[in-house]
């Protein structure tokens, strides 16, 4: 039956084979009798063993058998074949099971030679490709003058090194060289003599350096050097300065004798604050700057100057924080109105630094200081406070107003932001809490912005309204107005100032109203100087400002009296023409 069915396996390039559950030989091709010599009449109700030495015997009693049994197939099993004349030959045998009784086995038998040459010019292969592959990694990370490594490979070797300095105590100095003067020497000399001069520089510098260390040449005349080990400040300044005497030594190139110098800067790591590796080489690339400026031919180290910085920003903090203690800041308070009617919707308040020797001091002297510090939060709870307790006395006065506080977004980022206003707002129970309107600085609020949306979210849901400021000067304004519920949007003064002179100023007011209209925000515009921005914001459809030609900002002792004037005569004398 199987020798009708499958005579057509005689062209086949491998053995075929089949058997029965007790090893009879029931089916064999020709390939197959070519190789043991064996003809299939012979072969056909022979025992399977025929063809295998003692060995391979063995093996399938014990081995393939079970298998079979098991999974039904087994693949690539090396067995050796003994032929008619008693040679031995390697084999490699795949055999599958037909059915479920274990009745039938199919066998596919080749050369156990021809498939390990075949394995073997494999890995020929497979080695040459990675002996290439080397070579081309190797090329992209040399710079082709040098031999050194380029900034590729400083790249990769700084991100391993700060990679792992999270599992080990790893320190290193990071140095900035630049050659002084190089440029003129290329000038005057031509860049084949350029040329040779980088070639000695860096081997003069790799020479003066421990083996554990790396040099690369990061462009140009400028070469970067990885110092392995913790360095004190003295430590690296004396390292670097000794190779800055080597490197003025005179170059003697084609009978000329050149001199140079370099400026390095060196930054230290690991730092108190952790850094991006490539933050680093800026670190040492400002240094060396420093160093050029103070005079080139010298070291210049990162943390001296971050150290003086550092030192001006603390004792600025606790200036602020001994004027919160005396009670020196005070909030003013910029009106809001609607240029048509001229009702007075509420005020902004801004805070001021009443300074015992430097007289009232803006928002824009001290409030970068408190940039994502706990007094700035502190003064942010103050200013909150304030402006409630100010606006209660005006509605007990019988004012109809609401007041606007800027928050910032590092306060909005802080764990405790809602809780610390839910207890101010317990403060004032009376106080209908949508007179409060937080105005978010736009581009504040993009570090975490899920966060920051959250506790947005939570603030409405407390009847605060929410106002985005600046609207259209950060990068992602549509997708706040999509994520965000806003109440108002404010039109930065930066359009408003410009948009008698400048069509894409206007252009982009023009769009902020579009938006303000599609998403139903209110608007107000900022910086309404003169009475031409009123007239073009108006006729554009804005009719809510707030600006100078308005009102500037004033203390709270002075609103009362300013609305009242307001309403008596000055709306009127400023505004008279705008609206037919």
């Amino acid at each position: 039956m199987y020798t009708s069915n499958l005579f057509s396996l005689d062209a086949f390039p491998v053995g075929c084979m089949v058997t029965d559950n007790k090893r009879r030989i029931i089916y064999c091709n020709r390939h197959l009798e070519e190789c043991h010599g064996y003809s299939t009449e012979e072969l056909l109700g022979a025992d399977l063993f025929t063809l295998l030495n003692k060995a391979s015997q063995i093996m399938y009693d014990t081995y393939i058998v079970p298998i079979l049994e098991r999974e039904k197939k087994c693949y690539e099993i090396r067995l050796t074949m003994e032929t008619k004349s008693k040679h031995t030959l390697p084999i490699m045998v795949s055999i599958l099971c037909n059915d479920c009784t274990n009745e039938r086995f199919f066998w596919s038998i080749s050369s156990a030679s021809r498939t390990e040459q075949l394995f073997e010019e494999l890995t020929k292969t497979k080695n040459l490709l990675e002996q290439k592959a080397s070579l081309l990694r190797r090329a992209s990370d040399t710079d082709q003058l040098t031999g050194l490594p380029n900034r590729a490979a400083l790249a990769k070797y700084l991100d391993q090194k700060v990679i792992a300095r999270k599992k080990d105590d790893i320190a290193f100095a990071l140095a900035f060289v630049d050659l002084d003067g190089f440029k003129e020497v290329n000038d005057l000399h031509g860049h084949h003599l350029g040329d040779k001069i980088l070639q000695l520089v860096a081997k003069r510098l790799s020479s003066n350096l421990r083996a554990d260390d790396l040099i690369a040449r990061f462009g140009g005349d400028e070469f970067v050097i990885f110092l392995n080990g913790r360095f004190s400040a003295g430590l690296v300044e004396e390292s670097l300065s000794r190779l800055i005497k080597k490197l003025a030594e005179p170059f003697d190139i084609d009978s000329v004798r050149l001199k140079l110098s370099a400026s390095i800067g060196v930054t230290l790591y690991p730092q108190p604050k952790e850094v991006e590796p490539d933050q680093l080489i800026r670190q040492a690339d400002q240094a060396m700057y420093q160093a050029k400026l103070a005079g080139k031919n010298q070291v210049c180290l990162f943390n001296v100057d971050n150290e003086r910085i550092q030192k001006g920003k603390h004792a600025e903090l606790s200036a602020i924080r001994a004027a919160m203690k005396a009670g020196e800041f005070e909030l003013y308070y910029q009106p809001k109105v609607n240029m048509v009617t001229g009702r007075v919707l509420g005020a902004e308040a801004l805070i001021r630094w009443n300074h015992p020797s430097e007289g009232l001091k803006s928002p824009a002297t001290f409030l970068p200081a408190l940039n994502n510090t706990p007094t700035g939060v502190e003064l942010g709870k103050w200013v909150i406070t304030s402006a409630l307790c100010q606006l209660q006395t005006w509605l007990q006065q019988g004012l109809d107003l609401h007041v606007s506080v800027n928050v910032d977004g590092y306060h909005l980022q802080h764990s405790q932001f809602l809780h610390a206003l839910s207890n101010i707002l317990a403060c004032f129970p009376g106080l209908p809490k949508q007179r409060l309107e937080l105005e978010v600085l736009e581009t504040s609020t993009i570090e975490d912005v899920k966060h920051v949306y959250s506790v947005l979210n939570a603030c409405r849901g407390m009847g605060i309204r929410i106002s985005l400021d600046d609207f259209g000067t950060g990068y992602s304004s549509l997708s706040h107005l999509r994520d965000l519920s806003v109440d108002t949007l404010k039109i930065d003064r930066s359009f408003v100032q410009n948009m008698l002179t400048s069509t894409g100023d206007l252009a982009i007011l023009k769009g902020v109203i579009g938006f303000a209209r599609a998403f139903d925000c209110d608007l107000v515009a900022e910086g309404v100087e003169v009475l031409e921005h009123s007239q073009q914001l108006i006729g554009l459809g804005c009719e809510c400002g707030q600006g100078y030609f308005i009102a500037r900002p004033m203390p709270a002792q002075d609103f009362g009296r300013w609305i009242a004037e307001w309403h008596q005569w000055e709306f009127q004398k400023k505004f008279k023409g705008v609206v037919n």
